[in-house]
């Protein structure tokens, strides 16, 4: 995808009741950076897990009101775990797995703090026009062999991108320089949570260790 092309002009919501926050970040890769993303996610981690009612994520309010909501959308949770919900188990059992390259980290800090499902693109990899829509017959999930019909599903011209049920491995984000974070949320939510918010205190994080000149963060919101 060139620079010139306006991400969010290429993407059309097609899923009601859904929208779409689009960020696109330009990382460079440095000692530094990485150590100051690694101390953020952990912090935030730690707060995350002092705040769950229990120490039960199934308990925490925020994650409550995303499942009451994708049921009122007509999702079966039991065969669509979001995204969030798998990565956040998965670094509350073992906090080592939140260190990583920077786009894994960045997605990491940005689910912990707003407990909604995100997904990471490669901006150069991606073929507009892009559309978040109902999956048809014969369309998987990414990277899983579970069948996409009826859930919505983030494509491209050249096929299925992402989803709010998949979650990247770490590896496949190594070397990502321009990341795409997409966020989903059920359009009852969307204030609730604030995703740019979220990633607006990461711009003031970069900017307090004087990175801001060598990286940029650019938000638009994508609604039906």
């Amino acid at each position: 995808m060139t620079s010139g092309v306006s991400l969010v002009d290429a993407v059309t919501v097609r899923a009601p009741r859904w929208r779409l926050l689009v960020s696109h970040l330009r990382l460079r890769q440095d000692r530094d950076l990485g150590n100051v993303m690694d101390t953020a996610v952990k912090g935030a981690l730690a707060e995350l897990g002092r705040s769950l009612p229990g120490g039960r994520l199934d308990r925490s309010p925020a994650i409550l009101a995303l499942r009451q909501s994708l049921r009122s959308l007509g999702v079966d949770l039991d065969g669509a775990t979001p995204c969030s919900e798998q990565l956040l188990a998965a670094l509350l059992a073992s906090p080592r797995a939140a260190r990583g390259c920077l786009a894994w980290e960045f997605l990491n800090i940005l689910t912990i703090r707003s407990l909604a499902p995100w997904s990471v693109l490669d901006r150069t990899h991606l073929v507009p026009p892009l559309e978040f829509r109902a999956g048809r017959a014969g369309e998987r999930l990414p990277a899983t062999a579970c069948a996409g019909e009826g859930l919505p599903l983030l494509v491209d011209a050249a096929g299925v991108k992402a989803s709010p049920w998949t979650c990247p491995a770490p590896e496949e984000l190594e070397g990502l320089n321009e990341p795409v974070f997409v966020c989903y949320l059920p359009e009852d939510l969307f204030r609730v949570v604030e995703p740019k918010s979220h990633m607006g205190k990461l711009v003031w994080l970069t900017w307090a260790y004087r990175f801001v000149q060598q990286r940029t963060c650019s938000f638009r919101q994508v609604s039906l």
